[in-house]
Protein backbone atom coordinates (compact mmCIF):
# COMPACT_ATOMS: atom_id res chain seq x y z
CA UNK A 1 0.00 0.00 0.00
CA UNK A 2 1.46 3.55 -0.48
CA UNK A 3 -0.24 5.55 1.78
CA UNK A 4 2.15 9.02 1.27
CA UNK A 5 4.33 10.10 -1.67
CA UNK A 6 6.33 13.01 -1.65
CA UNK A 7 8.70 14.86 -4.18
CA UNK A 8 8.44 17.08 -6.57
CA UNK A 9 5.87 18.32 -9.33
CA UNK A 10 6.68 17.69 -12.73
CA UNK A 11 3.56 17.64 -14.85
CA UNK A 12 -0.19 18.63 -14.47
CA UNK A 13 -3.48 17.26 -15.97
CA UNK A 14 -6.95 18.32 -15.52
CA UNK A 15 -7.25 15.25 -13.36
CA UNK A 16 -3.99 14.65 -11.93
CA UNK A 17 -0.17 15.10 -11.48
CA UNK A 18 3.15 13.94 -11.94
CA UNK A 19 5.12 13.58 -8.61
CA UNK A 20 9.14 12.69 -9.03
CA UNK A 21 10.23 10.59 -6.39
CA UNK A 22 13.78 9.98 -6.88
CA UNK A 23 13.90 9.22 -10.76
CA UNK A 24 10.29 7.56 -10.63
CA UNK A 25 7.25 9.65 -11.79
CA UNK A 26 3.74 8.76 -10.35
CA UNK A 27 0.30 9.90 -11.76
CA UNK A 28 -1.96 10.49 -8.84
CA UNK A 29 -5.51 11.88 -9.37
CA UNK A 30 -6.38 14.63 -7.29
CA UNK A 31 -9.56 17.25 -6.72
CA UNK A 32 -8.53 20.24 -9.42
CA UNK A 33 -8.64 22.50 -6.87
CA UNK A 34 -5.76 21.16 -5.06
CA UNK A 35 -4.35 20.79 -8.93
CA UNK A 36 -4.74 24.17 -9.37
CA UNK A 37 -2.60 24.77 -5.75
CA UNK A 38 0.30 22.71 -7.04
CA UNK A 39 2.97 24.75 -8.94
CA UNK A 40 5.53 22.78 -10.84
CA UNK A 41 8.90 22.04 -9.62
CA UNK A 42 7.83 22.49 -6.27
CA UNK A 43 7.79 19.80 -3.68
CA UNK A 44 4.75 18.37 -2.09
CA UNK A 45 3.53 15.49 0.13
CA UNK A 46 0.06 13.97 -0.28
CA UNK A 47 -1.35 11.23 1.70
CA UNK A 48 -2.61 8.68 -0.75
CA UNK A 49 -5.17 6.17 -1.69
CA UNK A 50 -4.10 3.09 -3.99
CA UNK A 51 -6.97 1.73 -6.04
CA UNK A 52 -5.86 -1.58 -6.80
CA UNK A 53 -8.39 -3.52 -9.67
CA UNK A 54 -7.12 -6.25 -12.24
CA UNK A 55 -6.06 -4.45 -14.91
CA UNK A 56 -4.96 -1.00 -13.26
CA UNK A 57 -3.61 0.78 -10.48
CA UNK A 58 -4.48 4.22 -9.53
CA UNK A 59 -3.34 6.55 -7.18
CA UNK A 60 -5.38 9.15 -5.29
CA UNK A 61 -3.89 12.10 -3.54
CA UNK A 62 -4.72 14.55 -0.77
CA UNK A 63 -2.93 17.37 1.45
CA UNK A 64 -4.77 15.70 4.91
CA UNK A 65 -5.30 13.10 6.23
CA UNK A 66 -8.62 13.69 6.97
CA UNK A 67 -9.51 14.74 3.37
CA UNK A 68 -8.54 11.16 2.71
CA UNK A 69 -10.38 9.43 5.45
CA UNK A 70 -13.33 11.04 3.94
CA UNK A 71 -12.69 10.19 0.93
CA UNK A 72 -12.58 6.59 2.20
CA UNK A 73 -15.62 6.98 3.78
CA UNK A 74 -17.53 7.55 0.36
CA UNK A 75 -15.87 4.55 -1.05
CA UNK A 76 -17.46 3.02 1.73
CA UNK A 77 -20.76 3.41 0.16
CA UNK A 78 -22.15 0.94 -2.61
CA UNK A 79 -21.92 2.20 -5.68
CA UNK A 80 -19.45 4.63 -5.17
CA UNK A 81 -15.76 4.20 -6.64
CA UNK A 82 -12.87 6.75 -6.14
CA UNK A 83 -13.38 8.74 -9.43
CA UNK A 84 -17.21 9.21 -8.10
CA UNK A 85 -15.75 9.84 -4.69
CA UNK A 86 -13.41 12.13 -6.22
CA UNK A 87 -15.92 13.72 -8.44
CA UNK A 88 -17.98 14.70 -4.89
CA UNK A 89 -15.03 16.36 -3.37
CA UNK A 90 -14.93 18.22 -6.54
CA UNK A 91 -18.11 19.73 -5.99
CA UNK A 92 -18.41 20.19 -2.20
CA UNK A 93 -16.22 20.10 0.63
CA UNK A 94 -16.65 17.49 3.51
CA UNK A 95 -18.27 19.85 5.68
CA UNK A 96 -20.57 20.48 2.82
CA UNK A 97 -21.44 17.12 2.44
CA UNK A 98 -22.01 16.53 6.09
CA UNK A 99 -24.67 19.38 6.31
CA UNK A 100 -26.08 17.84 2.76
CA UNK A 101 -26.69 14.72 4.66
CA UNK A 102 -27.97 16.20 8.11
CA UNK A 103 -30.68 18.24 6.05
CA UNK A 104 -31.24 15.03 4.12
CA UNK A 105 -30.78 17.10 1.14
CA UNK A 106 -29.63 15.11 -2.31
CA UNK A 107 -29.40 18.61 -4.51
CA UNK A 108 -25.76 18.95 -3.96
CA UNK A 109 -24.67 16.10 -4.73
CA UNK A 110 -27.06 15.47 -7.90
CA UNK A 111 -24.62 17.84 -9.11
CA UNK A 112 -21.64 15.60 -9.33
CA UNK A 113 -21.28 14.52 -12.98
CA UNK A 114 -22.03 10.89 -13.00
CA UNK A 115 -24.12 10.87 -10.21
CA UNK A 116 -27.65 10.23 -10.78
CA UNK A 117 -30.99 11.39 -8.77
CA UNK A 118 -31.61 8.01 -7.49
CA UNK A 119 -27.41 7.26 -6.13
CA UNK A 120 -27.42 10.25 -4.50
CA UNK A 121 -30.19 9.93 -2.58
CA UNK A 122 -28.95 6.61 -1.80
CA UNK A 123 -25.57 8.37 -0.75
CA UNK A 124 -27.42 10.38 1.48
CA UNK A 125 -28.96 8.05 3.21
CA UNK A 126 -25.99 5.39 3.61
CA UNK A 127 -23.59 8.84 4.84
CA UNK A 128 -26.30 9.59 7.08
CA UNK A 129 -25.78 6.24 9.19
CA UNK A 130 -22.12 5.82 8.53
CA UNK A 131 -21.42 9.71 9.98
CA UNK A 132 -23.89 9.60 12.69
CA UNK A 133 -22.06 6.65 14.15
CA UNK A 134 -18.84 8.49 14.31
CA UNK A 135 -20.28 12.35 14.94
CA UNK A 136 -22.62 11.81 17.62
CA UNK A 137 -22.20 15.58 18.50
CA UNK A 138 -22.14 18.57 16.11
CA UNK A 139 -18.60 19.94 14.83
CA UNK A 140 -15.53 17.65 13.80
CA UNK A 141 -12.77 17.28 16.01
CA UNK A 142 -9.47 15.33 16.25
CA UNK A 143 -11.39 12.28 18.03
CA UNK A 144 -14.19 12.18 15.58
CA UNK A 145 -11.35 12.27 12.52
CA UNK A 146 -9.81 9.16 14.56
CA UNK A 147 -13.49 7.27 15.01
CA UNK A 148 -13.93 7.75 11.69
CA UNK A 149 -10.50 6.34 10.37
CA UNK A 150 -11.17 3.30 13.00
CA UNK A 151 -14.52 2.88 11.55
CA UNK A 152 -13.27 3.23 7.93
CA UNK A 153 -10.40 0.56 8.59
CA UNK A 154 -13.38 -2.03 9.46
CA UNK A 155 -13.97 -1.72 13.38
CA UNK A 156 -17.18 -1.39 14.83
CA UNK A 157 -18.22 1.78 16.10
CA UNK A 158 -17.95 0.74 19.51
CA UNK A 159 -14.45 -0.53 18.95
CA UNK A 160 -13.50 2.42 17.90
CA UNK A 161 -15.35 4.60 20.73
CA UNK A 162 -13.30 1.83 23.22
CA UNK A 163 -9.91 2.49 21.60
CA UNK A 164 -10.64 6.45 21.75
CA UNK A 165 -11.02 6.45 25.35
CA UNK A 166 -7.54 4.56 25.76
CA UNK A 167 -6.04 7.05 23.96
CA UNK A 168 -6.91 10.28 25.87
CA UNK A 169 -4.18 12.81 26.00
CA UNK A 170 -1.79 10.60 24.28
CA UNK A 171 -0.39 11.80 20.71
CA UNK A 172 -0.45 15.80 19.20
CA UNK A 173 -1.25 15.41 15.72
CA UNK A 174 -4.11 13.27 14.16
CA UNK A 175 -1.86 10.75 12.43
CA UNK A 176 -0.06 10.22 15.83
CA UNK A 177 -3.63 9.79 17.54
CA UNK A 178 -5.21 7.00 15.03
CA UNK A 179 -1.94 5.33 15.58
CA UNK A 180 -2.25 5.24 19.44
CA UNK A 181 -5.71 3.77 18.58
CA UNK A 182 -4.92 1.41 16.14
CA UNK A 183 -2.05 -0.36 18.69
CA UNK A 184 -4.37 -0.03 21.19
CA UNK A 185 -7.36 -2.24 19.20
CA UNK A 186 -3.64 -4.24 19.01
CA UNK A 187 -4.12 -5.14 22.74
CA UNK A 188 -7.64 -6.17 22.81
Amino acid sequence: MIAQIAGKVVAKTIRSVVIDTGGVGYEVFCTKDLIARLVDGTTVGLFTYLNVREDLMELYGFISQADLLFFKLLLTVSGVGPKSALNILEVAKPEDIRRAVAAQDASILHAVHGLGKKTAEKLVIELKDKLEAIEPQSGYSDDQAVLEAIVTLGYSTSEARNALQAIKGKGDTLEEKVRAALKALSRT
